[in-house]
This record gives C-alpha cells, sequence and structure tokens, in this order.
C-alpha cells in the first residue's frame, strides 16, 4: 500500500444542514459516520426528489449548533435509541430538545415552511456516506476566490492533507481504494457535485456567490470527493491514509 496522506479533521453533522461538530475519533459504518446526519427536517409542502429543508431554502440553519446530551463515542456499534439524544442551541440564544414539538414550531415560524423532523440510524445523506477533500484544495480555492475560505463552508466528514500532491488530488482516487488507519476501508466513488451551500459563511450565513461561480466554472461544480464503505472501523485524527 502507497501512503498517501493523513486525516487532519474529522467532522460529523448531527442535524442535516446544521452546524457540525470536530471529533478526534469516530466509528465508521458501512452508512457513514456514526451519529452523522441521523437527524433532519422535511418540508412537507416539498413534492420534489429532495424534500429535506437546509441551508438552501433558509441560510441561517447552518448557525443552528446540536450538541449531545451524552457524547456518541465509539465503543458501541449499536447505540441504544436514547444515546442519539441531542439539543440544539439556536442563533438568538434559545435551546430546545430536537424531537420537540415546540422545536419544529420554532423553525417553521422562522423559515415560513411547515415541517415534520426525521431520525434515522442510517445517515441522511445527499450522496454516499462519505465525503473527502483535501486541505490543499481549499488552499488553492482560497487564492482562486481571493477569500479566506473556512473549512466548515463544506460540510466534509475527512479532511486530509496530502503527501506530496497537487490541489484537486482527490478527483484522481475516483474508482480507487483507501485505508484510513488500521481498518477502515472506502472506495471513492464520485466528485462531490455542488451547490450554493458552499457560498454561506458558517458564523453569519452571509453568501458569496463568487465560490460556487469559480468552482462551476473551473472546476465542472464539484469540489471534493463521495467514498463508500468497504469494511468498517474506527478513524482517528492523524491516521495515515493509504492507497490500497
Amino acid at each position: 500500500m502507497e501512503h498517501i496522506g493523513t486525516l487532519k479533521l474529522l467532522c460529523r453533522y448531527p442535524v442535516k444542514s446544521m452546524a457540525g461538530e470536530n471529533l478526534q475519533e469516530a466509528r465508521v459504518t458501512f452508512s457513514g459516520l456514526l451519529g452523522d446526519r441521523v437527524y433532519a427536517f422535511v418540508d412537507t409542502n416539498n413534492k420534489s426528489d429532495f424534500p429535506w429543508m437546509t441551508g438552501r431554502q433558509g441560510h441561517d440553519l447552518i448557525r443552528f449548533r446540536p450538541h449531545w446530551v451524552e457524547s456518541l463515542g465509539t465503543e458501541h456499534a449499536i447505540p441504544f435509541t436514547e444515546r442519539y439524544t441531542i439539543d440544539v442551541h439556536t442563533p438568538d440564544g434559545r435551546q430546545y430538545r430536537v424531537t420537540e414539538e415546540e422545536f419544529a414550531k420554532y423553525l417553521e415560524e422562522r423559515f415560513g415552511r411547515p415541517l415534520r423532523l426525521r431520525f434515522s440510524e442510517r445517515n441522511m445523506t445527499d450522496s454516499r456516506p462519505i465525503s473527502i477533500i483535501g486541505m490543499s484544495t481549499l488552499h488553492a480555492l482560497s487564492q482562486e476566490t481571493g477569500i479566506e475560505l473556512d473549512p466548515r463552508r463544506f460540510r466534509e466528514n475527512f479532511y486530509v492533507e496530502w503527501k506530496d500532491k497537487p490541489a484537486y488530488f482527490e478527483d484522481e482516487l475516483v474508482g480507487r481504494e483507501l485505508q484510513i488507519g488500521e481498518t477502515v476501508v472506502l472506495q471513492i466513488v464520485k466528485k462531490d457535485g455542488r451547490c450554493v451551500m458552499i457560498t454561506l459563511d458558517p458564523e453569519t450565513a452571509q453568501a458569496s456567490p463568487q465560490i460556487f461561480e469559480r468552482v462551476s466554472r473551473a472546476h465542472d461544480g464539484c469540489l471534493g470527493v463521495y467514498g463508500a464503505v468497504l469494511r468498517e472501523g474506527i478513524v482517528r485524527v492523524n491516521d495515515p491514509i493509504y492507497a490500497v
């Protein structure tokens, strides 16, 4: 196996389209990181094939911050349902249990949409279980756009420091297998097609449209890649990454 990089940041997003959390370690299952995007709100008036309420429809949603009531660690492969208890802190200083009816009503009033909460132990990702991007890619895009880009904009699971590889190197990995750490194996299956979410500042939700415009024009609308999980296990920050 060839050592091609190191896992530098590891991120999980307990509620779809809300703020994420940085982790030191995580259990990787066939459906993705344990606890990633296990809650999501559906717009019940949206009859399209993408009915989720996300930052696309309400930019401010990315400023809501979920917190586990009891830490969801790596010790259990199949945690009991009560371990998935989450409180959410709102931008205006309120706090709700994510499952409270009052929270759904608060969101409906704030965003002007009828919403219904969904929970699934199988992650409700947009495309594939795991998303990956290179730190060199983010640096290059910062230079291209003239904006210092916070990695949180891109809502990836794995942020990788590639070893002696150029920016956008991850695009070359489509179709290949990677091992992260001691056990986890992924197959990189496709590039990550982007939307207006990457234009939103994670602190203010203010949009910078030129970011999406640059990705669309120069990178075919894609940034980062998606992986399917071939072998489950635990990954940790600073784990080596190998091309199998």
